[in-house]
């Protein structure tokens, strides 16, 4: 889910009671769609915690949504800057960026 401003149509991730942009009251959650391009990606070799390591490392990537904000989520392997992805929640509630 994603805030959306009714007075500028601005779209952003994280809940507010105004919009950032130009401070109306008139804001409304609207469902993404999943749709995005990678903007930025890396591979992770060595995880912050044991229980998060995969052998051979796991990818993130930070994807730009079509509504226009950027999240961060795990991604497919060889994912390249650039490619048209789809962000869905995996199980564990994490979101992941798979090819479109």
């Amino acid at each position: 889910m994603l805030q959306s401003c009714g007075a500028c149509c601005r779209r952003w991730q994280f809940r507010r009671g105004a919009c950032p942009a130009c401070g109306s009251a008139e804001v409304s959650e609207i469902a993404a769609s999943g749709q995005g391009t990678v903007w930025s990606v890396t591979q992770v070799m060595r995880a912050p915690l044991s229980e998060l390591d995969v052998p051979g490392g796991y990818g993130i990537a930070l994807v730009t949504l079509v509504e226009g904000p950027r999240i961060m989520c795990r991604a497919e392997n060889g994912l390249a800057i650039g490619e048209r992805v789809t962000v869905t929640i995996r199980a564990d509630n994490l979101p992941a960026a798979t090819r479109a």
